[in-house]
């Protein structure tokens, strides 16, 4: 662990950097791959099981917002990757219990930090209940195949999926750039809260192009894997987890 209580700071970086996150972010999947699977599992059923949820409920327009609120709620799960990141630069071996003992060794702060981004999540989603209501009222509307035979036509669909993605967008931007360098700098116990989360939003501000880039990397990836094809899903988010931290390597001194 690096020594507590200094005074962050934050260097810019090149657009270039990004291909070498996601390297790394590859190469930590490959010498972790059994455990970083079987841990971003976990959260493929949970995530399959709400898809088919609103899929059964024949709600299947909900299915986005669903899928995008996990970037809100990203942040909340990286304890258990840091500390497999840190095991892995000591190299020790790593096993499936290492990322729960993560969350176990994060400090307090860690989990306010944690209760905000689920708080979010839910404030998300229940705005994106009210839109759905407005869009397609309170019953179902059609069923998930006939849904997505039509969404090309585009009409209310489309319409529903850009004013959701960009209520979505608004609060994503919110958390990425509070918990971005935040989530690592008081996991590895550098600073308190407050200054861990001012870093943050002046590190991700200070490389804005560079971050919106990221954030977009990340988005796409997570969210294309929840939708297009949930298997993908335990291999894109370890590897852009372990790119994170990298990323906050190369940014935060």
């Amino acid at each position: 662990m690096e020594s507590p209580q200094t005074s962050p700071s934050y260097r810019k970086v090149p657009l270039s950097r990004i291909n070498s996150w996601i390297a790394h972010g590859w190469r930590m999947f490959r010498q972790t791959q059994n455990a970083s699977m079987a841990y971003a599992g976990i959260f493929a059923v949970i995530g399959t099981v709400l898809l088919a949820g609103v899929v059964i409920l024949d709600i299947a327009p909900m299915a986005f917002p669903l899928a995008g609120g996990f970037m809100l709620v990203g942040p909340a799960f990286l304890a258990g990757f840091l500390h497999v990141a840190a095991l892995r630069a000591q190299q020790k071996p790593v096993r499936f219990i290492d990322f729960f003992r993560g969350f176990r060794r994060s400090p307090p702060a860690l989990w306010v930090l944690s209760v905000v981004c689920m708080f979010l999540f839910l404030v998300w989603l229940t705005d994106a209940a009210i839109v759905y209501s407005l869009y397609f009222g309170t019953v179902p509307v059609l069923p998930a195949l006939e849904f997505f035979a039509d969404f090309g036509s585009g009409g209310r669909w489309l319409s529903f999926l850009l004013f959701s993605s960009f209520t979505g967008a608004a609060l994503a931007f919110l958390i990425f750039a509070v918990s971005a360098f935040s989530v690592p700098l008081i996991f590895s116990r550098r600073t308190e809260l407050a200054k861990a989360v001012s870093t943050s939003v002046r590190a991700v501000f200070g490389n804005f192009g560079v971050m919106m880039a990221w954030g977009t990397v990340l988005t796409l990836g997570v969210t294309g894997s929840i939708l297009l094809f949930m298997p993908l899903f335990v291999v894109v988010f370890p590897v852009l987890a372990y790119a994170s931290e990298q990323a906050y390597r190369d940014v935060c001194a």
